[in-house]
This record gives C-alpha cells, structure tokens and sequence, in this order.
C-alpha cells in the first residue's frame, strides 16, 4: 500500500508548519538557540508567503467565478 504524499507546497502544509512555528515562538522560545530561533523565523517567512500567494490566488479565483456569474 502506498503512503500518501505530503504535498509541501499546499496552503494547509503550510499554514500548519507556521503555527507549529509559532506555538515554538509563544511557549518554547527560552528552548531554543539563537540560531535556532533565526531558522524557525527564516521558515516561517517562507511558510507565511506560501500562505499568502495561495491566499490571492482564492481570491483571483473567486472574482473570476463572480464575474463570469454576473455575465
């Protein structure tokens, strides 16, 4: 039986890989080395614009969907 792949690239990936990020930055920040902390942060601006490019990408979707509705 195949395991299923996790696609990296997916809004969902991505969102839950930044609030793992995050949870580190609010309850476990005294855990983790300075350069530790730089990584996560490096990470979580990569994981935050993966979020936001597929974010707009919805939005250009939905307005396409709307205005082909009200043709």
């Amino acid at each position: 039986m195949a395991k299923n792949k996790v696609n990296t690239d997916s809004f969902e990936y991505s969102f839950r890989k930044l609030e793992e990020i995050l949870s580190k930055f609010e309850n476990d920040i005294e855990d983790y080395s300075l350069d530790d902390l730089l990584k996560n942060y490096q990470d979580g601006l990569k994981y935050l614009k993966i979020c936001r490019d597929k974010l707009k990408d919805a939005e250009l979707k939905i307005e396409k969907i709307n205005l082909d509705l009200n043709k």
